[in-house]
């Protein structure tokens, strides 16, 4: 226990220097946030990414309220996938197929069950959903072979050479199924670096997180984040038309004090929930704000906004991270001038496949000095955890 111990400081105290090297280049994040002329940077692909999150999130808000138990199907690890998830992964498929075809997908769903004699049913009304989405947009509707070929378009695994969107069509369906926060989540990785990003939430207040608040309600017509390297995090209102020039650009949220900040979880259904961990952690650092949960990739567009100061995330150790379920939330924080590890101090790798190689966790925060204090203190409270 002691070497292992002794080998998790050592990791950290080199995740803090990586940390401490980024604060000189967050002053020039906070200044390409704040200039009135970035919209014309994002480049023409994130314009496509914008749109076509933005007509799936239109798709999600018609079917939430109307989901029945029918139009949904289990995967391996149990949790739920609807025909929502299955027509927002064709559209966004389809869509960028035609307007960028040489930019690959890696995506969470596949069309297998789809295909099977069991799934005719739910194949019919994937292809229903797709074809009313589409209307206006296409020649004549996808057959249903179309669909479930837009669908496995996202099979790629990805890696570290060349461009490839990385799409989670519904983050957070339990969110989607129970009615609270969910998102729609495009990245964009070139090169085996994630470049951009779009987060949807259909569900999101505009208003901030009020201080002391334990969980955030529903609004419509939801919030739209956009961030492309460079060039900062926009903000707008999901539903307005021109998001990239009519929206604001957000940073994340300061504190003096550890003590003062507030953070994020996940709810006690989710796998990844380690609720008594990071109330330890909460404790070590003097937080007295309770601990505010919600859904999805929601969480890293709060942070980034400056809804809250930390987003904290503890799998057990036999669950792997998918790259999906990070990849655009993370450019999005970062681009507000917030910094995103492993609970180490590791940077994120998304070029090494469908899945994340973490060390004890994922952890967000609005800046790099809460960020070092942070991982200080998981790996103290870690170390008493194990003695």
């Amino acid at each position: 226990r002691a070497m292992r111990a002794a080998a998790l400081r050592s990791t950290v105290r080199v995740g803090v220097r990586q940390i401490s090297q980024h604060r000189r280049a967050r002053s020039m994040v906070h200044v390409r946030a704040q200039s009135t002329t970035d919209e014309r940077r994002y480049p023409e692909r994130m314009r496509h990414a914008t749109r076509a999150v933005q007509l799936v999130s239109k798709l999600c808000r018609s079917i939430q309220s109307s989901l029945t138990t029918s139009e949904q199907v289990s995967k391996s690890d149990d949790s739920p996938v609807t025909v929502a998830d299955f027509a927002a992964q064709a559209v966004i498929a389809y869509v960028l197929a035609k307007e960028v075809p040489e930019v690959g997908l890696v995506a969470e769903e596949n069309a297998a069950e789809m295909r099977l004699d069991a799934g005719a049913d739910l194949r019919a009304r994937v292809t229903a959903v797709v074809n009313e989405t589409l209307s206006g947009l296409i020649d004549a509707p996808l057959s249903e072979i179309e669909v479930m070929d837009a669908i496995d378009r996202g099979t790629s695994d990805g890696g570290a050479s060349g461009a490839f969107w990385i799409l989670d069509p519904i983050d957070g369906t339990k969110g989607f199924i129970n009615g609270r926060q969910y998102a729609i989540a495009l990245a964009l990785m070139e090169d085996g670096e994630v470049t951009g990003g779009v987060l949807g939430c259909p569900n999101m207040p505009s208003e901030k997180i009020p201080r002391g608040a334990t969980e955030i309600p529903t609004a419509s017509p939801g919030c739209l984040f956009v961030a492309y390297k460079g060039c900062g995090t926009t903000a707008s209102a999901l539903d307005v038309r021109s998001p990239l020039e009519d929206g604001v650009k957000v940073t994340t949220m300061k504190v003096k004090n550890a003590s003062e900040a507030t953070y994020m979880e996940s709810w006690g259904d989710s796998v990844v929930a380690a609720h008594g961990f990071t109330n330890a952690l909460s404790d070590a650092m003097g937080v007295t704000s309770p601990p505010v949960r919600i859904d999805s990739m929601a969480k890293y567009a709060a942070l980034a906004r400056g809804d809250t100061n930390m987003y904290l995330r503890f799998p057990p150790k036999t669950y792997r991270e998918k790259v999906w379920d990070h990849a655009a939330g993370a450019i999005v924080v970062q681009e507000a001038g917030g910094v995103i590890t492993d609970g180490s101090g590791k940077p994120l790798d998304f070029s090494n496949g469908r899945f994340l190689d973490i060390d004890m966790g994922i952890v967000a925060t609005s800046t790099p000095e809460l960020h070092a204090k942070l991982l200080e203190t998981i790996a103290q409270v870690a170390q008493q955890q194990q003695q």
